[in-house]
């Protein structure tokens, strides 16, 4: 059983665990950690991964990658090891850029940048079985396309709306630009596939 460290308001350590599941109540006032990984690879494109359909929440729904770190590890190795466990990407943990934390509802979001050296095509994804069932690299114009066509679950859109400025920042807003016509057809041709299968 998958166990999380609790934190109280301000991040302080609680002492306490508490097992994941929807039919164990989070305590009143309580926080867990949870992190997210926006891997991008050297042509600027955004990794997603598609929910299984077997997920009780958001299934075949795209995402970047994320979820709750367990108990004794820090948010770092939770974002490697996140990382590692979804795509099968696994790089030194110095590769992985914080960028800042939301506190949600009943966790601390830690949104991390991961910056690759290789084209998208050129980097194996090993998808986690039960997980993920597929993945694609796409465009930040084409991910904000897919947010606004209901592709992304709506946690995902409000995380990367918050950082969406840090990532400008570091990558720089040239990737931000609109893409060709023949990009957005092919954008198009590949979410009409996934519809039919």
């Amino acid at each position: 059983m998958e166990l999380w460290d609790l934190l109280d308001k301000d991040r302080n350590p609680l002492g306490i665990t508490h097992p994941r599941g929807r039919q164990y109540p989070m305590p009143p006032h309580t926080y867990h950690t949870v992190v997210s990984v926006f891997t991008v690879d050297a042509q600027n494109r955004l990794l997603l991964t598609l929910r299984a359909p077997t997920k009780g929440m958001y299934p075949g729904y795209w995402e970047f990658t994320g979820g709750s770190g367990v108990s004794g590890e820090d948010s770092l190795t939770s974002a490697w090891r996140e990382l590692f466990e979804e795509t099968g990407i696994s790089v030194d943990k110095e590769r992985l850029v914080f960028l800042d934390t939301l506190r949600e509802p009943s966790a601390f979001m830690d949104c991390y940048l991961c910056l690759t050296d290789e084209a998208g095509e050129d980097i194996e994804i090993i998808l986690q079985e039960g997980e993920t069932v597929d993945y694609q690299w796409v465009t930040f114009c084409e991910f904000e396309t897919m947010i606004h066509r209901g592709l992304i679950p709506p946690p995902c859109a409000m995380r990367y709306g918050y950082v969406k400025q840090l990532l400008i920042d570091i990558i720089g807003d040239d990737a931000w630009l609109q893409p060709m016509a023949e990009e957005i057809s092919t954008l198009e041709n590949h979410s009409k596939e996934k519809d039919h299968e």
